[in-house]
């Protein structure tokens, strides 16, 4: 690929960083946007982050880390939203309410995603979204009820 080819298709660097990051998580979420699929979605995520080892390991090291995560954090928020909103039909949840369910299970897989890269992918993802599956049952439910007092 030449320097102009690139150049017809982004602005620079963060730019490409920032629509890989997005079109690999959304393809991974596609689909499973409610609360009885999210760890089929977080486990597509990692499947899909263990498929691209080497780039995300390379970004993950590089200064882009920051970007990658503000990216990979915009397309968990949406998905992890979606899912809250459904959970909340029929529940008078005020909107910064589910919109902090939705930011702190966001921050929360991504901090799993990447200590997991961190630590060179060496756990089975199906352990981790197990494991996680474990903490989060019910959650959402439980929280939205008591914010609904």
């Amino acid at each position: 690929m030449t320097r102009q080819t690139f150049y017809n298709h982004f602005a620079d660097i963060y730019e490409l960083v920032e629509w890989t990051a997005k079109q690999a998580t959304a393809r991974a979420l596609a689909n499973v946007a409610d609360y009885d699929n999210w760890q089929q979605g977080f486990l597509n995520v990692m499947q899909d982050v263990q498929a691209n080892r080497y780039l995300v390991i390379n970004t993950y090291q590089s200064a882009y880390r920051d970007l990658l995560e503000k990216y990979i954090y915009t397309v968990l928020y949406q998905y992890i939203i979606k899912v809250v909103e459904r959970q909340a039909t029929g529940l008078q949840v005020a909107d910064k309410h589910k919109q902090f369910i939705a930011h702190f299970y966001s921050l929360a897989f991504i901090a799993l995603i990447f200590e997991w890269v961190k630590d060179g992918l060496k756990d089975d993802p199906r352990d981790i979204v197990e494991q996680t599956g474990v903490l989060i049952q019910g959650d959402f439910n439980k929280a939205l009820k008591k914010y609904a007092q």
